[in-house]
């Protein structure tokens, strides 16, 4: 499995969603495939989604989840072992257990690690005692766990194996109202070493709905593509994508899929510099139109505001 993440708090489960789905657009390698989401509603039972292809996009999840204050999901590549359950195992009134590489691996007593992990949850443990305990017992098995409880604490940690990969990267956050901790191998992006940290202040931001460096654009609809002097798009207060702006002369009159935002990009709201995009957006092109793809992640941009002058 290639990432993995789990919050607790406001909006946990935006946070996990904003997580991957910015794991897809960030980055390259075996992601976009199969997902798995686990959430505690209110009344602390435990919820399921689960798809083979098409990544977060696919998991058909419901607006009232991203409300939850315990959330996790996994994700990696397509077409993975059935159930699908088996890679984010949970139980209503305890907690969530996700991870990366191989959580799922049994250990020496035959049991999976993750199930592992919330059996010791099951029996008082803490969360970052349990995973510490099975991951020292099995410092060798390809695994790292994240485990989160009802109540809201949080443990992560790889195995001794796992911590050796130069491709992994881990990030943490803690404040008063809320954690969040992810793991994810094998993404591979421009400035890979600060991936980690972009996907985790990306979901903090919507743990707390509260704007930062990293923020989501879409193509919601058929939106006018013109010719300008420079790359501009254009959204509204949602995040929308209302106008899009091309200097190079040949992109408003193709009729045809293609790049319609190009990398760094301008992006204004009523004419104010917000940010410059951070992912580049196709579109299906005809008659001056950009109309948008079915995929999530095919008409969501990422823009970056840290750059803006104040």
């Amino acid at each position: 499995m290639t990432i993995g993440v789990a919050a607790s708090g406001p909006r946990a489960g935006a946070a996990v969603r904003a997580a991957v789905l910015g794991a897809e657009l960030l980055g390259r390698g075996a992601i976009g495939g199969f997902a798995v989401m686990a959430i505690l509603d209110a009344q602390g039972e435990l919820h399921h989604r689960v798809t083979q292809k098409g990544g977060v996009g696919q998991l058909g999840i419901p607006s009232a989840w991203l409300d939850a204050r315990v959330a996790a999901m996994i994700s990696s590549g397509p077409d993975r072992p059935e159930p699908l359950v088996q890679f984010l195992p949970g139980a209503s009134q305890l907690g969530l257990v996700t991870g990366h590489r191989l959580p799922n691996r049994a250990g020496q007593d035959g049991a999976p690690l993750n199930q592992a992990v919330l059996d010791r949850l099951a029996a008082g443990q803490g969360p970052q005692d349990a995973i510490n305990e099975v991951l020292a017992a099995h410092a060798e098995v390809d695994a790292g766990l994240i485990a989160v409880t009802a109540n809201g604490a949080l443990g992560w940690g790889n195995s001794a194996r796992v911590g050796r990969r130069p491709d992994q990267g881990a990030a943490q956050r803690i404040d008063a109202t809320g954690r969040l901790a992810l793991l994810h191998n094998s993404i591979f992006a421009e400035q890979s070493a600060d991936l980690s940290e972009r996907l985790a202040e990306l979901a903090w931001s919507h743990l707390h709905e509260r704007a930062e460096a990293w923020q989501f654009l879409r193509l919601t609809r058929g939106v006018p593509i013109l010719a300008a002097a420079r790359d501009c798009v254009h959204v509204d207060e949602n995040g929308d994508i209302v106008r899009l702006e091309s200097a190079d002369p040949h992109v408003p009159s193709l009729n045809r899929r293609a790049t319609v935002v190009y990398l760094g990009a301008e992006v204004r709201r009523d004419g104010e510099l917000l940010g410059h995009v951070a992912t580049e957006l196709y579109a299906d092109l005809g008659d001056g139109i950009a109309a948008p793809l079915t995929e999530l992640a095919q008409h969501t941009l990422l823009m970056r505001t840290d750059d803006v002058a104040t």
